[in-house]
C-alpha cells in the first residue's frame, strides 16, 4: 500500500474536538475547575458564610444538641409518674366507652331518609341526645387530661431532653410524611407514564423519572417543613413557657428542620447532577471516539 503525496497520514487526521478533548483532560476536568471556581467565589460572600454557620448551628441542634436544662432522676421519676396519671384517666376511659355505646345505639336508628320516617324519627331524637351528652363528657376529661399533660411538661422544661425529644419525634414524623408523598406521586407517575405507552428510548425515560421524582421530594420535604412549623409551635405552647424561651426555642427548631431539609435535598441535586454529568462526559467521548474513527476511515481511504 502506497500513499498518495500530499495527503496526511491516519495518525495525524484527529480533528479538532478531539485535540481539544485531550487537551481538556491534560489540563484537568473543566467541570471540576468550574464547581471549585464556583464554590470559591461563594465562600467569598459574606452572606454565604452566615448561612453555612446557621446551617451548622440547626444541624447540632436537631441532631445533637442535649438538653440545656437538667433534670435529675427524681424530676424523671415525678414527670412520668404525671404522665401515667394524665394517660390512666379511668374517668375518660368510661366517659369514651359510653360515648360509643350510646352513639352506636342511636346509629342503629339512622335507616334511609330518616329523618322523614317514623319510628325511626323519634327513636333518633331520643337516642342522640345520650350520646351527645358522653361527647360532652369525653371532651371535658380531654381537656382536664391535656391539662395534666401541659402541667407535666411545664415541670421538666421546654429546653429538657423531653422537650428536645418531642422536637425531635415531630419533625422526623413530617420528614417521614413528606418523604411518603414524594415517593406515592414518583410511583403514581410511572405508572400513568407506562400507561401512556410512549414510544421514548431508555435515557430520555430515566432522566424525565429522575426529573420528576426530584421536583416531588423538593415539594414534598418543603411542605412537611412548613407543616412541621405550625406542629412545632403547638408543642411549645404546651409547655407553657416564657415569651422569649418560647421564640428562641420555635426560632432553633425551625432553623434546624430546614437544616437538615436543605442538606438531605442538596445530597439529592448533588447525586443527580454528578449522574447526568457522568452520563454526559460518557456521551461526549462516545462522540470524539466515533468521529476519530470516522476520521481513520477517511484518512486510510485517501492513502488508497
Amino acid at each position: 500500500m502506497r500513499r498518495r503525496p500530499g495527503h496526511p497520514s491516519a495518525n495525524a487526521a484527529d480533528s479538532d474536538a478531539v485535540q481539544r478533548a485531550r487537551y481538556a483532560n491534560e489540563e484537568g476536568d473543566p467541570g471540576v475547575a468550574l464547581v471549585k471556581a464556583a464554590a470559591g467565589r461563594a465562600l467569598k460572600s459574606p452572606k454565604v458564610r452566615v448561612g453555612l454557620v446557621l446551617w451548622a448551628v440547626g444541624l447540632f441542634f436537631m441532631l445533637l444538641s442535649p438538653g440545656l436544662r437538667t433534670v435529675t432522676p427524681e424530676m424523671k421519676t415525678t414527670y412520668e409518674g404525671m404522665v401515667l396519671e394524665a394517660a390512666n384517666m379511668p374517668e375518660y376511659h368510661e366517659a369514651y366507652a359510653k360515648y360509643m355505646e350510646a352513639q352506636a345505639y342511636a346509629d342503629e336508628a339512622k335507616v334511609w331518609f330518616w329523618r322523614f320516617r317514623e319510628p325511626y324519627k323519634s327513636m333518633v331524637d331520643q337516642r342522640q341526645p345520650v350520646a351527645d351528652k358522653w361527647a360532652a363528657e369525653v371532651a371535658r376529661t380531654e381537656r382536664e387530661r391535656e391539662d395534666k399533660m401541659k402541667k407535666a411538661r411545664s415541670f421538666v422544661g421546654l429546653w429538657s431532653d423531653f422537650g428536645l425529644a418531642d422536637l425531635r419525634a415531630r419533625f422526623w414524623s413530617a420528614f417521614e410524611k413528606g418523604k411518603m408523598f414524594a415517593q406515592q406521586q414518583t410511583f403514581y407517575h410511572m405508572i400513568m407514564r407506562v400507561l401512556a405507552a410512549r414510544d421514548e428510548d431508555v435515557l430520555s425515560m430515566v432522566l424525565n423519572w429522575v426529573f420528576v421524582a426530584v421536583m416531588n421530594f423538593t415539594t414534598g420535604l418543603l411542605g412537611a417543613l412548613f407543616y412541621f412549623f405550625f406542629s412545632l409551635v403547638n408543642m411549645v405552647f404546651s409547655y407553657q413557657p416564657d415569651p422569649l424561651s418560647a421564640t428562641a426555642f420555635v426560632v432553633l427548631g425551625f432553623i434546624g428542620a430546614a437544616s437538615v431539609v436543605a442538606s438531605y435535598l442538596f445530597a439529592i441535586y448533588g447525586m443527580v447532577a454528578s449522574g447526568v454529568y457522568v452520563v454526559g462526559k460518557v456521551v461526549v467521548r462516545d462522540a470524539l471516539e466515533q468521529e476519530r474513527r470516522q476520521q481513520q476511515l477517511r484518512g486510510e481511504r485517501q492513502e488508497w
